[in-house]
């Protein structure tokens, strides 16, 4: 190692910087095979400097990174941690680490760069993401909070560090706390375009959950009871939705959608499974999407057949309603009732407004 780690002659370390300089204009143009040519055309020359080498490894890695080849950018950014031991091979070993599907061993490796390298405020973020990513909320914000910079950041990080917790906290459902900390935010950065469009997203957002809950709240008061086969296709139904990991929206749409095509369509019949598995494709399409009718029959143990059978009789019930009408009856995601406003003008969660039919 002792001949690895001789000191270049100025020379040198003017000429890799003037290298250094051209990666990063390339960089920036995305012109990463020009960044690669100039890398290996360098390295020749900083055999032997382990810092310079490790820095020609860095635009080599985040080259291959952008190019979409993170096995060779992984091993490019090893050999500069190996090399130099940095913030940035870290952040680049991870980020490829990650992207080859390494996700846990990413996790330890910034856990461990957290710890040797403090004010590295990026290991940390990027940590935050990666357990955002994975739907671990509670510990990305847990991470996040346990951020404190030592120096004072740039405005726009300091917006995003902002963005990134209130989306957090959003997403998590503490949505009082995530508007505190934009409204907080936004009288420090009054001109911050990012934090007052997060801010009006994040309200938008808690507005339609409230009117979701609300219109579920009003929904499940409301939905009758029923007896032999119809409850027999009313259980199908759950058993699907939960299957296809629906919505408890969306689901109570189909019950309901049951309920009232089983009312006016009074029927024998013998197998309940297909019209339970009719009835969500309705509510499926009725959203706007395109269902798989075998999918849905495979969750709910039904011949696809048969499903397509009762799903044109239940279709043909719901286009001979009045558009608007089936809409707001049957529709879960696509209620235009999600877009009303609180008829009690009241902001506060869990109370009940009923929706009439």
């Amino acid at each position: 190692m002792s001949g690895r780690a001789r000191k270049p002659d100025g020379e040198l370390e003017r000429r890799i910087q003037r290298s250094l300089e051209r990666c990063l204009e390339w960089s920036q143009q995305g012109r990463h095979r020009k960044v690669l040519t100039e890398v290996e055309r360098s390295l020749s020359r900083a055999r032997g400097h382990a810092h310079l080498e490790a820095q020609l490894l860095i635009w080599k890695a985040q080259s291959l990174l952008s190019m979409g080849c993170p096995d060779r950018a992984l091993t490019a950014a090893s050999d500069s941690w190996d090399l130099n031991s940095s913030p940035h091979a870290c952040h680049l070993m991870a980020t490829a680490m990650n992207a080859v599907g390494e996700d846990e061993r990413a996790e330890k490796f910034l856990a461990m760069g957290i710890d040797l390298f403090p004010d590295a405020i990026h290991i940390p973020i990027q940590l935050v993401m990666l357990l955002a990513d994975q739907g671990r909320l509670p510990e990305a914000l847990d991470i996040l909070d346990r951020v404190v910079p030592s120096i004072q950041l740039p405005d726009d990080m300091q917006v995003f560090l902002v963005g990134l917790r209130a989306n957090l906290l959003a997403t998590v459902g503490r949505w009082i706390e995530a508007e505190a900390v934009l409204e907080e935010a936004i009288g420090r950065h009054p001109d911050s375009l990012l934090l007052l469009e997060t801010h009006d997203s994040i309200r938008r957002e808690w507005s339609r959950r409230r009117a979701e809950n609300r219109l579920l709240e009003s929904w499940q008061q409301s939905l009758e009871e029923v007896e032999g086969v119809v409850a027999e296709v009313d259980e199908t139904i759950l058993r699907c939705g939960s299957v296809l990991d629906l919505s408890d929206l969306t689901i109570l749409a189909a019950r309901r959608l049951w309920r009232s095509f089983s009312a006016r369509h009074p029927m024998g019949i013998q197998t309940p499974e297909p019209w339970g598995a009719a009835t969500v494709t309705a509510i499926l399409e009725l959203e706007g999407h395109h269902p798989s009718a075998t999918s849905v029959a495979r969750a709910a143990a039904a011949n696809p057949s048969t499903v397509r059978s009762a799903r044109v009789r239940i279709r043909k019930y719901l286009t001979g309603l009045d558009p608007g009408f089936a809409r707001r009856a049957f529709a879960a995601e696509s209620n235009p009732r999600l877009d009303e406003d609180d008829p009690s003008g009241q902001q506060r969660e869990g109370t009940l407004l009923r929706f009439p039919d």
